[in-house]
């Protein structure tokens, strides 16, 4: 039975979480100081309670399922949507874009 009054983030003290927490760094992939940039760049416009909140809202599936850099990229990208900043269509036709620029290119 799961404890309704903690969210499925919180996994401390968890039975369903019973491995040794790793005390090892990984490496961030090459483009995670630019979801930093980004943060820093919105300034004022970004409040980390609203960053938590999205990522609260991403359900246990996707937190599961991707790293820590990328459930940041979403919960950024649902703040920007929220706030009419941008929307996802916009950054799909831009994420295509760079895809066939790639592609084009060989690299």
């Amino acid at each position: 039975m799961t404890d309704r009054r903690r969210g499925y983030h919180d996994i401390g003290g968890d039975p369903r979480h019973r491995n040794p927490v790793s005390t090892e760094s990984g490496v961030p992939p090459a483009w995670g100081s630019l979801t930093d940039a980004l943060r820093n760049a919105l300034g004022d416009s970004y409040r980390l309670h609203e960053q938590r909140r999205k990522i609260e809202e991403l359900g246990e599936e996707v937190y599961d399922s991707v790293t820590y850099y990328e459930i940041r990229v979403i919960a950024l990208l649902a703040m920007a949507e929220e706030r009419g900043f941008l929307s996802r269509a916009e950054v799909e036709a831009r994420m295509n874009q760079i895809k066939n620029r790639r592609a084009a290119s060989g690299a």
